[in-house]
This record gives C-alpha cells, structure tokens and sequence, in this order.
C-alpha cells in the first residue's frame, strides 16, 4: 500500500476513534523546534470543531518558550515565558500559573512549516511556521 493511502486509511481510522493516536514524531533533540511557530487554533481532539487562536509561541534554543499575542484565557495580549527539554521525543514543558507542574506535548504531526501538538490543557495545539 502506499504511503499516502495508508495514511489516509489511518486518519480514517481516527476519525472514527478519537482517542488513537496516528502518528507521533519522536524529538531528538531541541533543534527540531526551535524557532517561531504562530498558534492558528487548538482543539479538544483532531473531530471537534477548531478554535481560532493567533498566538506566537517561540521555541529558543536554550529550552525556553516565549508564547506572546491575544490570550483568549485572559481577554487581553500577554507574554509569558516557562523553560521545556525533550524528553524521551516528546516536549516536557512547565506549566505556567502552576509552579512544579510539568505538561507533555506529543509531536502529532510536523512538516517543514507546519506542527501539531496533542497534550497541554487544549487537547491539539495547531501551529504554522512564523
């Protein structure tokens, strides 16, 4: 079968069972995100409706993210900033407001310009590169 329609076939498959996970890409390290993504939408899970986002969340090379714009939590812009390593593929980061808690980000999916993150308190975080 070729690669194309066994990933179609596979997100068929999730389509139907929301809770398997199609793919996920291993992290080897840091380098992989670095850089700056623009958060367009979040998702409880990849069959709800998307929630329009316009955040910049920027991945430095020293294990800190800067997540910057409108914060629909808060109704207003602000920036926050909280320190993340890959660990074991995946993103562990600290979570912000909640000191010595960490969240785990899974890399669903990710391209040259695009990633999907599955984890956090949103469910999917769907990003483009800035």
């Amino acid at each position: 079968m070729k690669k194309n329609s066994l990933r179609k076939v596979l997100l068929l498959t999730a389509a139907f069972l929301p809770g398997l996970a199609v793919a996920e890409v291993q992290l080897k390290d840091i380098s992989e995100v670095a850089g700056s993504w623009t958060l367009e939408s979040v998702s409880p899970s990849l069959t709800k409706p998307k929630i329009a986002e316009n955040r910049v969340w920027e991945f430095r090379p020293n294990g800190v993210i800067v997540t910057s714009g409108f914060n629909r939590h808060f109704g207003r812009e602000d920036t926050q900033q909280f320190n993340y390593a890959i660990v074991n593929g995946r993103i562990l980061a600290d979570n912000p407001g909640r000191p010595g808690k960490k969240e785990e980000f899974v890399v669903y999916e990710k391209t040259a310009d695009s990633m999907t993150l599955q984890g956090g308190m949103e469910g999917f975080y769907f990003f483009r590169k800035k």
